[in-house]
């Protein structure tokens, strides 16, 4: 077994053990178990995965720019077709998407914020903790490096401070699926990996600029976009619970189990 492997069965026994705390701690107060863990189904489902997709075209979309005029990549037309969008880009990314915030956001970051609850700042380190984790699981990527990882690991923060944030899953999956897709449309790596886009590009210069073959995580443009889309994160969940606090994470309000009133009164009106 190779060490990038070993460190994914680790990674993904781990996210299990700390899911298994997380539900075990929400059937213990008696919360409701899916809404808590960030499985909400409601009118906001829509509404955070086109935010997400939006904020992270316009972050790629920005870094595609930079790097064309900075000499970091050269850019040709792309191959992309309906087909082609739909079996190699769409399908396999949404799935990849979802299966990491299953496991990263949905199962660790639950169950390690709960560890964490007491402290000050516990939320803030659940956040970096798992974010590490994350950027340290692509290592096994192609042309992976430490600077690749550390890029990567600014987007599990963008990620953990989604879910937090918001206590659901579809805002930081609208943002995964959004930063992924983008970069393989625009022609860029995605974490090492390469898909039909609208352009195809190539590195020509410094791969501290366009992060070389792993794509724009390990280039400057890339974080520094990164940087960009944690601050839109923040103007987003602002604008929807003005009283949220950055310094504890607190926005979305704690899902509670309704009464049985609240439930009465919810069925009569419905």
């Amino acid at each position: 077994m190779t060490p990038s492997l070993a460190f994914s069965v680790f990674t993904y026994v781990l996210a299990l053990g700390f899911g298994i705390l997380a539900i075990g701690y929400c059937m213990a107060k008696r919360k409701p178990v899916l809404r808590s863990l960030g499985l909400t189904f409601n009118r906001w489902l829509p509404i955070d995965v086109v935010i997400g997709l939006a904020i992270t075209f316009v972050a790629i979309g920005l870094v595609f720019v930079v790097e064309m005029l900075l000499g970091a990549i050269s850019v040709q037309p792309g191959t992309l077709t309906w087909t082609s969008f739909v079996n190699e880009v769409l399908v396999p990314l949404a799935g990849a998407a979802a299966l990491e915030e299953l496991l990263f956001r949905v199962l660790l970051l639950s169950g390690v914020a709960i560890v964490l609850s007491r402290l000050q700042r516990g939320r803030w380190i659940a956040v970096l903790v798992t974010a590490a984790l994350f950027g340290a699981g692509h290592l096994g990527n192609e042309g992976a490096t430490a600077v690749s990882a550390f890029g990567t690991g600014l987007g599990g923060v963008i990620y953990a401070v989604a879910f937090l944030t918001t206590r659901s899953v579809w805002l930081p999956f609208g943002l995964h699926l959004g930063w992924n897709m983008s970069q393989g449309l625009f022609g860029l790596p995605i974490s090492g990996h390469l898909v039909p886009g609208w352009f195809s590009s190539t590195s020509s210069g410094a791969e501290i600029l366009n992060g070389g073959a792993y794509g724009p995580e390990g280039g400057i443009p890339g974080m520094l976009a990164r940087v960009l889309i944690i601050a839109l994160v923040f103007v987003y969940v602002k604008k929807r619970w003005p009283t949220g606090s950055v310094g504890t994470l607190q926005f979305a309000p704690d899902p509670q189990r309704r009464s049985l009133a609240s439930r009465e009164s919810a069925a009569r009106t419905s």
